[in-house]
Protein backbone atom coordinates (compact mmCIF):
# COMPACT_ATOMS: atom_id res chain seq x y z
CA UNK A 1 0.00 0.00 0.00
CA UNK A 2 1.45 3.46 -1.19
CA UNK A 3 2.16 5.97 1.67
CA UNK A 4 -1.21 8.31 0.04
CA UNK A 5 -3.39 5.20 0.87
CA UNK A 6 -1.88 4.10 3.94
CA UNK A 7 -1.96 7.87 5.41
CA UNK A 8 -5.98 7.91 4.04
CA UNK A 9 -6.55 4.70 6.52
CA UNK A 10 -4.70 6.23 9.11
CA UNK A 11 -7.33 9.71 8.65
CA UNK A 12 -10.02 7.23 9.06
CA UNK A 13 -9.01 6.79 13.03
CA UNK A 14 -8.47 8.78 15.79
CA UNK A 15 -6.25 10.40 16.67
CA UNK A 16 -4.99 10.25 13.67
CA UNK A 17 -8.16 12.28 12.08
CA UNK A 18 -7.60 15.24 14.32
CA UNK A 19 -3.23 15.55 13.27
CA UNK A 20 -2.00 17.17 10.55
CA UNK A 21 -1.04 15.43 7.80
CA UNK A 22 2.65 16.49 8.83
CA UNK A 23 2.44 14.42 11.73
CA UNK A 24 0.25 11.42 10.17
CA UNK A 25 3.03 10.96 7.85
CA UNK A 26 5.91 10.43 10.08
CA UNK A 27 3.56 7.76 11.69
CA UNK A 28 3.06 6.16 8.71
CA UNK A 29 6.58 5.29 8.90
CA UNK A 30 5.84 3.06 11.67
CA UNK A 31 3.00 1.53 10.72
CA UNK A 32 1.77 -1.29 8.35
CA UNK A 33 -1.17 -3.07 7.47
CA UNK A 34 -1.35 -7.00 8.59
CA UNK A 35 -4.43 -9.76 7.69
CA UNK A 36 -4.98 -12.54 10.64
CA UNK A 37 -7.02 -15.89 10.04
CA UNK A 38 -10.10 -16.33 12.06
CA UNK A 39 -9.32 -17.67 15.41
CA UNK A 40 -6.06 -15.77 16.06
CA UNK A 41 -4.86 -14.31 19.28
CA UNK A 42 -4.00 -10.68 18.49
CA UNK A 43 -2.64 -9.86 22.09
CA UNK A 44 -3.14 -11.09 25.69
CA UNK A 45 -4.54 -9.56 28.33
CA UNK A 46 -1.72 -7.64 30.85
CA UNK A 47 0.91 -7.77 28.34
CA UNK A 48 2.79 -4.70 27.34
CA UNK A 49 1.30 -2.85 24.25
CA UNK A 50 4.12 -2.38 21.68
CA UNK A 51 1.77 -1.60 18.76
CA UNK A 52 -1.62 -0.07 18.63
CA UNK A 53 -4.27 -2.12 16.65
CA UNK A 54 -6.67 -0.58 14.24
CA UNK A 55 -9.61 -2.90 12.56
CA UNK A 56 -10.05 -2.25 9.12
CA UNK A 57 -12.11 -5.21 7.82
CA UNK A 58 -13.62 -8.44 10.21
CA UNK A 59 -14.52 -8.70 13.51
CA UNK A 60 -12.73 -8.85 17.10
CA UNK A 61 -13.82 -9.95 20.10
CA UNK A 62 -12.48 -8.10 22.99
CA UNK A 63 -12.11 -10.59 26.17
CA UNK A 64 -11.51 -8.52 29.53
CA UNK A 65 -11.93 -10.03 33.35
CA UNK A 66 -14.34 -12.94 33.76
CA UNK A 67 -14.52 -13.87 30.19
CA UNK A 68 -16.66 -10.41 29.58
CA UNK A 69 -16.57 -9.86 25.91
CA UNK A 70 -16.75 -7.15 23.52
CA UNK A 71 -17.58 -7.42 19.52
CA UNK A 72 -15.76 -4.75 17.52
CA UNK A 73 -16.96 -4.79 13.94
CA UNK A 74 -14.94 -2.53 11.41
CA UNK A 75 -16.83 0.30 10.45
CA UNK A 76 -18.60 0.93 14.03
CA UNK A 77 -17.77 4.13 16.23
CA UNK A 78 -16.01 1.91 18.61
CA UNK A 79 -13.68 0.80 15.89
CA UNK A 80 -12.75 4.12 15.32
CA UNK A 81 -10.36 3.74 18.33
CA UNK A 82 -7.81 1.19 18.79
CA UNK A 83 -8.62 -2.05 19.90
CA UNK A 84 -6.68 -1.22 23.13
CA UNK A 85 -4.91 1.75 23.92
CA UNK A 86 -3.54 0.75 27.52
CA UNK A 87 -0.32 -1.03 28.50
CA UNK A 88 -0.49 -3.54 30.19
CA UNK A 89 -3.52 -4.62 27.75
CA UNK A 90 -6.82 -4.65 29.96
CA UNK A 91 -8.29 -7.09 27.66
CA UNK A 92 -7.06 -10.25 25.25
CA UNK A 93 -8.11 -9.69 21.75
CA UNK A 94 -9.38 -12.53 19.53
CA UNK A 95 -10.25 -12.42 15.51
CA UNK A 96 -13.82 -13.94 15.00
CA UNK A 97 -13.58 -13.96 11.62
CA UNK A 98 -10.94 -12.68 9.01
CA UNK A 99 -9.08 -9.74 10.11
CA UNK A 100 -7.50 -7.02 8.73
CA UNK A 101 -5.57 -4.54 10.97
CA UNK A 102 -3.31 -1.40 10.72
CA UNK A 103 -1.19 -1.80 13.24
CA UNK A 104 1.18 1.47 14.74
CA UNK A 105 4.30 1.20 17.05
CA UNK A 106 2.89 2.43 20.36
CA UNK A 107 5.80 4.60 21.53
CA UNK A 108 6.38 6.10 17.90
CA UNK A 109 2.14 7.01 18.47
CA UNK A 110 3.24 8.35 21.55
CA UNK A 111 5.54 10.75 20.14
CA UNK A 112 4.05 11.89 17.68
CA UNK A 113 0.92 12.72 19.52
CA UNK A 114 2.87 14.91 22.30
CA UNK A 115 5.21 16.12 19.50
CA UNK A 116 1.73 17.58 17.50
CA UNK A 117 -0.23 18.59 20.66
CA UNK A 118 2.72 20.48 21.99
CA UNK A 119 2.54 22.84 18.95
CA UNK A 120 -1.33 23.55 19.55
CA UNK A 121 -1.16 26.10 22.25
CA UNK A 122 -2.37 29.38 21.21
CA UNK A 123 -2.50 32.07 23.72
CA UNK A 124 -0.08 35.05 25.87
CA UNK A 125 -1.23 35.10 30.02
CA UNK A 126 -1.19 38.48 31.38
CA UNK A 127 1.73 38.29 33.64
CA UNK A 128 -0.02 40.59 35.92
CA UNK A 129 -3.30 38.32 36.82
CA UNK A 130 -2.80 35.85 40.02
CA UNK A 131 -2.79 32.44 39.33
CA UNK A 132 -6.63 30.66 39.72
CA UNK A 133 -8.15 33.88 37.89
CA UNK A 134 -5.99 34.78 34.65
CA UNK A 135 -7.64 36.43 31.84
CA UNK A 136 -8.93 35.09 28.98
CA UNK A 137 -6.14 34.52 25.55
CA UNK A 138 -4.59 37.96 24.76
CA UNK A 139 -2.95 36.67 21.60
CA UNK A 140 -1.84 34.12 19.17
CA UNK A 141 1.52 32.56 20.51
CA UNK A 142 1.96 28.43 20.68
CA UNK A 143 5.23 27.62 22.63
CA UNK A 144 6.13 30.32 24.42
CA UNK A 145 4.00 32.69 26.82
CA UNK A 146 4.65 36.42 27.68
CA UNK A 147 4.72 35.69 31.45
CA UNK A 148 8.22 33.92 30.96
CA UNK A 149 9.61 33.27 34.23
CA UNK A 150 12.82 34.16 32.24
CA UNK A 151 12.11 37.79 31.44
CA UNK A 152 14.53 39.97 31.63
CA UNK A 153 17.35 37.66 32.55
CA UNK A 154 21.54 38.04 31.57
CA UNK A 155 23.25 34.80 31.85
CA UNK A 156 26.21 36.84 30.69
CA UNK A 157 29.03 35.31 33.58
CA UNK A 158 28.48 31.55 32.91
CA UNK A 159 31.77 30.29 31.26
CA UNK A 160 32.47 34.01 29.56
CA UNK A 161 33.23 36.97 30.04
CA UNK A 162 31.70 39.57 28.10
CA UNK A 163 31.79 43.26 28.28
CA UNK A 164 28.39 44.02 29.74
CA UNK A 165 26.78 42.62 32.85
CA UNK A 166 22.90 43.12 32.87
CA UNK A 167 22.51 41.95 36.44
CA UNK A 168 22.77 38.59 38.87
CA UNK A 169 21.19 36.24 36.00
CA UNK A 170 20.66 33.76 38.58
CA UNK A 171 18.94 35.05 41.34
CA UNK A 172 16.68 36.24 38.44
CA UNK A 173 16.54 32.21 36.76
CA UNK A 174 16.00 31.06 40.68
CA UNK A 175 12.93 33.51 41.29
CA UNK A 176 9.89 32.30 39.07
CA UNK A 177 7.88 30.15 39.82
CA UNK A 178 9.00 27.13 38.55
CA UNK A 179 12.81 27.67 39.39
CA UNK A 180 12.08 28.82 42.71
CA UNK A 181 11.63 24.91 43.14
CA UNK A 182 14.76 24.01 42.52
CA UNK A 183 16.77 22.94 45.74
CA UNK A 184 19.60 25.26 46.42
CA UNK A 185 22.66 22.84 46.10
CA UNK A 186 21.27 22.42 42.84
CA UNK A 187 21.12 26.19 41.93
CA UNK A 188 24.92 25.96 42.97
CA UNK A 189 25.95 23.51 40.19
CA UNK A 190 23.40 24.92 37.70
CA UNK A 191 25.59 28.19 37.63
CA UNK A 192 28.69 26.18 36.71
CA UNK A 193 26.82 24.09 33.68
CA UNK A 194 25.67 26.86 31.65
CA UNK A 195 27.76 27.64 28.54
CA UNK A 196 27.71 30.47 26.12
CA UNK A 197 27.03 30.14 22.75
CA UNK A 198 27.47 32.95 19.79
CA UNK A 199 25.12 32.84 17.31
CA UNK A 200 24.72 34.75 13.90
CA UNK A 201 22.23 36.65 12.56
CA UNK A 202 19.66 33.53 10.10
CA UNK A 203 21.30 30.66 12.26
CA UNK A 204 18.82 28.01 12.90
CA UNK A 205 19.86 27.17 16.59
CA UNK A 206 17.33 24.43 16.51
CA UNK A 207 15.37 22.77 14.09
CA UNK A 208 11.93 21.17 13.92
CA UNK A 209 11.82 17.18 13.79
CA UNK A 210 15.56 16.94 15.42
CA UNK A 211 16.16 15.53 18.26
CA UNK A 212 16.21 18.20 21.49
CA UNK A 213 20.05 18.28 23.21
CA UNK A 214 19.86 21.96 25.15
CA UNK A 215 17.56 23.70 26.73
CA UNK A 216 18.43 27.69 25.94
CA UNK A 217 17.87 31.50 27.39
CA UNK A 218 18.77 34.31 24.64
CA UNK A 219 21.57 36.89 26.66
CA UNK A 220 21.70 39.12 23.85
CA UNK A 221 19.46 39.12 20.61
CA UNK A 222 16.17 38.29 18.97
CA UNK A 223 14.38 35.18 17.08
CA UNK A 224 11.68 34.19 15.64
CA UNK A 225 10.25 30.78 16.57
CA UNK A 226 8.08 29.05 13.72
CA UNK A 227 7.03 25.51 12.62
CA UNK A 228 5.80 23.95 9.50
CA UNK A 229 1.92 24.48 9.70
CA UNK A 230 2.00 28.38 10.32
CA UNK A 231 0.67 27.35 14.04
CA UNK A 232 3.71 29.03 15.46
CA UNK A 233 4.91 32.15 14.50
CA UNK A 234 6.84 33.86 17.32
CA UNK A 235 9.39 36.69 18.01
CA UNK A 236 11.90 35.80 21.05
CA UNK A 237 13.58 38.68 22.90
CA UNK A 238 16.53 39.24 25.35
CA UNK A 239 15.70 37.23 28.38
CA UNK A 240 13.64 34.76 27.02
CA UNK A 241 14.20 31.03 27.16
CA UNK A 242 12.76 27.60 24.42
CA UNK A 243 14.07 23.93 24.07
CA UNK A 244 12.73 22.64 27.21
CA UNK A 245 9.49 20.92 25.71
CA UNK A 246 11.33 18.74 23.61
CA UNK A 247 13.60 17.90 27.06
CA UNK A 248 10.53 16.76 28.99
CA UNK A 249 8.70 14.93 26.91
CA UNK A 250 11.58 13.38 24.91
CA UNK A 251 10.27 14.08 21.36
CA UNK A 252 11.24 15.74 18.50
CA UNK A 253 11.67 19.51 18.54
CA UNK A 254 8.22 21.21 17.07
CA UNK A 255 9.26 24.29 15.89
CA UNK A 256 12.52 25.77 14.42
CA UNK A 257 14.10 28.41 16.13
CA UNK A 258 16.01 31.03 13.81
CA UNK A 259 18.13 34.18 14.92
CA UNK A 260 16.91 37.13 13.48
CA UNK A 261 20.35 39.25 14.53
CA UNK A 262 23.53 38.14 15.92
CA UNK A 263 23.57 36.94 19.78
CA UNK A 264 24.67 35.30 22.38
CA UNK A 265 22.89 32.31 24.18
CA UNK A 266 23.29 30.64 27.30
CA UNK A 267 22.76 26.57 26.74
CA UNK A 268 22.29 23.76 29.44
CA UNK A 269 23.01 20.24 28.09
CA UNK A 270 19.99 17.92 28.29
CA UNK A 271 21.26 15.67 30.82
CA UNK A 272 22.20 18.47 33.45
CA UNK A 273 18.72 20.05 32.52
CA UNK A 274 16.84 17.05 33.43
CA UNK A 275 18.58 16.13 36.33
CA UNK A 276 19.17 19.85 37.59
CA UNK A 277 15.75 21.58 36.96
CA UNK A 278 13.44 18.81 35.75
CA UNK A 279 13.79 16.10 38.22
CA UNK A 280 13.71 18.37 40.72
CA UNK A 281 9.83 19.93 40.14
CA UNK A 282 8.51 16.51 38.62
CA UNK A 283 6.68 14.66 41.33
CA UNK A 284 4.85 11.16 41.22
CA UNK A 285 1.98 9.67 42.86
CA UNK A 286 1.54 6.31 43.87
CA UNK A 287 -2.44 5.36 42.52
CA UNK A 288 -2.35 3.26 46.58
CA UNK A 289 -1.92 7.17 47.96
CA UNK A 290 -3.85 8.87 45.66
CA UNK A 291 -6.84 6.58 46.67
CA UNK A 292 -6.32 8.23 50.35
CA UNK A 293 -5.60 12.06 49.07
CA UNK A 294 -8.15 12.15 46.06
CA UNK A 295 -10.20 14.47 48.10
CA UNK A 296 -7.54 16.83 48.78
CA UNK A 297 -6.46 17.25 44.76
CA UNK A 298 -7.97 17.53 41.09
CA UNK A 299 -7.67 14.15 38.67
CA UNK A 300 -6.64 15.27 35.07
CA UNK A 301 -6.54 13.42 32.00
CA UNK A 302 -4.71 15.00 28.94
CA UNK A 303 -5.43 13.09 26.40
CA UNK A 304 -7.93 13.92 23.61
CA UNK A 305 -11.57 13.95 24.14
CA UNK A 306 -12.37 10.83 22.21
CA UNK A 307 -9.71 8.89 23.54
CA UNK A 308 -11.24 10.10 27.34
CA UNK A 309 -14.48 8.90 25.94
CA UNK A 310 -13.42 5.74 25.76
CA UNK A 311 -12.17 4.90 29.22
CA UNK A 312 -11.05 7.43 31.73
CA UNK A 313 -10.26 7.19 35.99
CA UNK A 314 -13.43 7.90 37.53
CA UNK A 315 -14.06 11.70 38.77
CA UNK A 316 -10.99 12.81 36.26
CA UNK A 317 -11.64 16.20 34.38
CA UNK A 318 -10.58 16.30 30.71
CA UNK A 319 -8.33 19.02 29.62
CA UNK A 320 -6.21 18.13 26.22
CA UNK A 321 -2.57 18.85 26.45
CA UNK A 322 -3.34 21.13 23.27
CA UNK A 323 -5.75 23.48 24.89
CA UNK A 324 -4.18 23.34 28.36
CA UNK A 325 -2.13 27.32 28.03
CA UNK A 326 -5.41 28.06 26.89
CA UNK A 327 -7.26 26.78 29.74
CA UNK A 328 -4.96 27.68 33.04
CA UNK A 329 -8.21 29.75 34.36
CA UNK A 330 -10.33 27.22 34.81
CA UNK A 331 -7.86 25.89 37.69
CA UNK A 332 -7.00 26.84 40.75
CA UNK A 333 -3.53 27.78 42.65
CA UNK A 334 -4.50 26.28 46.06
CA UNK A 335 -5.63 23.26 44.84
CA UNK A 336 -2.77 20.05 44.06
CA UNK A 337 -3.57 18.67 40.65
CA UNK A 338 -3.16 14.66 39.71
CA UNK A 339 -2.19 14.08 36.12
CA UNK A 340 -2.85 10.47 34.80
CA UNK A 341 -0.15 9.08 33.28
CA UNK A 342 -2.15 7.46 30.62
CA UNK A 343 -1.35 9.95 28.20
CA UNK A 344 2.82 9.29 28.03
CA UNK A 345 4.78 11.65 27.31
CA UNK A 346 1.68 14.04 26.84
CA UNK A 347 0.92 13.67 30.87
CA UNK A 348 4.94 14.69 31.60
CA UNK A 349 4.66 17.84 29.71
CA UNK A 350 1.44 18.79 31.14
CA UNK A 351 2.79 18.42 34.65
CA UNK A 352 5.76 20.56 33.55
CA UNK A 353 3.64 23.39 32.24
CA UNK A 354 1.23 23.51 34.91
CA UNK A 355 4.36 23.63 37.53
CA UNK A 356 6.04 26.51 35.24
CA UNK A 357 2.68 28.08 35.88
CA UNK A 358 3.12 28.07 38.97
CA UNK A 359 0.44 25.28 40.30
CA UNK A 360 1.52 22.23 42.37
CA UNK A 361 1.01 18.94 39.95
CA UNK A 362 2.01 14.93 40.24
CA UNK A 363 2.02 12.58 37.71
CA UNK A 364 -0.54 9.65 39.09
CA UNK A 365 1.11 6.26 37.75
CA UNK A 366 0.06 3.45 36.89
CA UNK A 367 -2.94 4.74 35.71
CA UNK A 368 -3.87 2.27 32.79
CA UNK A 369 -3.49 -0.53 35.84
CA UNK A 370 -6.85 0.76 37.25
CA UNK A 371 -9.33 1.37 34.44
CA UNK A 372 -10.24 -1.73 34.51
CA UNK A 373 -12.91 -1.14 37.46
CA UNK A 374 -14.36 1.98 35.77
CA UNK A 375 -14.83 0.84 32.10
CA UNK A 376 -18.22 0.44 31.00
CA UNK A 377 -19.30 -3.53 31.63
CA UNK A 378 -19.13 -5.52 28.52
CA UNK A 379 -21.66 -7.98 27.68
CA UNK A 380 -21.29 -11.99 27.85
CA UNK A 381 -21.51 -12.96 24.21
CA UNK A 382 -21.09 -16.71 23.21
Amino acid sequence: MSNPELIAQLKLFSPFNSLDDQYVQKVVEHSKITTEKKGKLLFRRGKHAEYRYYLLEGTVDLVGANFATESVVAGDDRAQQPLTDTSPTQVSAVAKSAVKLLQVESDFLDLALVWSQAADGESYIDQDVELGNLTAPLENSDLFSNDDPLSGLNLSRAHVEVEESHGDWMSGLFSSLLFSRVPPAHIRQLFTCFEAVEVKAGEDVIKEGETGDFFYVIDRGQAKVKNVTGQVNVKLETGQYFGEEALVAETPRNATVTMLTDGLLMRLGKEDFTKLLHEPVQKTLSFADYQTEKDKCVLLDVRMPLEFRGHHLEGSKNIPLSSLRNRLYELDSQIQYAIADNAGRRSHLAAYLLCQAGYDAWILQNADESYEQDVPTMQNVG
